[in-house]
């Protein structure tokens, strides 16, 4: 009889366990938000998540090629996150990252990446 006593609490609590889990992965999942977007044969994508009090705003660009250099600008409105140059990777991407404590709703995020030849290429988010 204790046996099953045991062997059925063990089971509620990896269901408890296992519910508590799945409802942090999916409010996590409610307060990033992305948009992505093409130009100039590039694709880009820039998303923003609440985290630890604040935002995390992370744009990334895949481009045609290795070793290319683009200039980085993030901005939230018009406030510098992060601004300087940039060398894609192997994989022909830059990846940026930037964290800022104030999490205003109506906070406007924009990433501009500029390629040494070329137009820039301009994704924003938010309200």
């Amino acid at each position: 009889m204790q046996k099953k006593l045991v062997i059925g609490g063990v089971a509620a609590a990896v269901v408890v366990a296992g519910a508590g889990t799945w409802w942090a992965v999916d409010r996590s999942a409610e307060a990033q938000t992305t948009e992505r977007g093409t130009c100039g044969g590039a694709t880009w994508e820039l998303s923003m998540e609440a985290e630890d009090g604040g935002v995390e705003v992370s744009a990334e660009i895949q481009s045609s090629g290795p070793g290319e250099t683009w200039d980085v600008a993030l901005l939230r409105g018009d406030a510098s996150l992060l601004e300087g140059t940039r060398t894609t990777d192997d994989d022909g991407e830059i990846d940026v990252d930037a964290f800022t404590a104030d999490d205003s709703a109506d906070a406007i995020y924009t990433a501009t990446f500029t390629p040494a030849e070329g137009e820039p290429c301009t994704a924003e988010l938010g309200s």
